[in-house]
């Protein structure tokens, strides 16, 4: 009887993107969020229990969207697309990336005419670098950056050197190389933090603005994907590394029927134009279904993929 009335919860993330005449580093304006601009029901060739992690970049006067969308029947995050010719109508597109172990945080950046990404690959044991034959389809893994199981990695370019944020089990890394492909060594200050799950686990692109660099960073607590917090650095060399916190700038509304209700885990932030921001967001509601009938539906779902197969 209690396997029959067991629950299961589950975090349904959704996707909005909209203009703002600077990065984030306050709170944005509510009137933002009223509703997602992109969610699992918009993905049309896989089942989606949710879509999150979004990340954008500009290519022939095209905004394309890359994110995570956790298909049912294989129970584990594929990398998606979407495309926007204005940055607020968008166009699903449809699975560009998929491996044998899960994906998610399809961290995507362009670097001497070629465009990367760093997928979230944990599950696999390392960082790897994905490099695009046919922008945006058709990637490529080129090299193995890190090994072990790091989260989220977030990297950047500063004074000529390769930087890279990534999180693991309460603890946030730096590293860096001299180039992209190979040679990441560990910073001397690293880990940087320990032992702290508010504010360890990168959720965002690192963005640099002015001779500022900032930051982001997810709060798991009190329960994962909870809130975004900004943290400016105001030192960064081979030897050194020190920060301060911004502001907690994203969190969840606690409205009932809200789609972010529960909570909100990623930005990025694209510039556009002087004076001008498209930025990305993902928030979450909890959902509470029958076990059963959840692992039952999870199951036809499989199966229907196979014989479309």
């Amino acid at each position: 009887m209690k396997l029959i009335s067991k629950e299961i919860e589950l975090g349904i993330w959704s996707i909005k993107v909209f203009h703002s005449p600077s990065i984030i580093s306050d709170p944005p304006d509510s009137n933002h969020f009223q509703m997602p601009t992109i969610q699992a029901a918009n993905v049309t060739d896989v089942h989606a229990e949710f879509i999150a992690d979004p990340f954008i970049i500009e290519n022939e006067n095209t905004y394309f969207m890359f994110f995570e969308v956790f298909d049912k029947a294989r129970g584990k995050g594929i990398i998606s697309v979407a495309k926007s010719m204005n940055g607020e109508q968008w166009t699903y597109d449809k699975i560009v990336l998929k491996e044998n172990y899960h994906l998610s945080y399809p961290y995507v950046f362009k670097h001497n005419g070629d465009f990367y990404m760093i997928p979230e690959s944990s599950e696999a044991s390392g960082v790897f670098l994905y490099k695009s034959k046919n922008f945006p389809y058709d990637w490529e893994k080129t090299s193995e950056l890190l090994t072990g199981k790091y989260v989220d990695s977030s990297l950047f370019r500063y004074m000529d050197k390769w930087w890279m944020f990534s999180g693991e089990n309460g603890k946030l890394h730096l590293f860096l190389s001299d180039h992209l492909e190979s040679g990441w060594k560990e910073h001397p200050k690293s880990p940087i933090i320990t032992d702290d799950f508010t504010i360890t686990r990168p959720g965002g692109r690192v963005i640099e603005e002015g001779k500022r660099i900032y930051r982001y960073t997810q709060d798991g607590t009190p329960a994962y994907g909870s809130a975004v917090r900004a943290f400016e650095i105001t030192l960064l060399s081979e030897k050194e590394y020190e920060e301060k916190e911004v502001n907690l700038i994203l969190k969840g509304t606690e409205k009932e029927l809200d789609w972010r209700k529960d909570g909100m885990h990623s930005i990025d932030q694209l510039k556009i134009d002087e004076n001008k921001w498209l930025i990305a967001v993902d928030g979450h509601k909890l959902e509470y279904k029958n076990y059963l009938l959840w692992k039952l539906d999870s199951v036809v779902t499989k199966l229907a993929e196979i014989f479309r197969a």
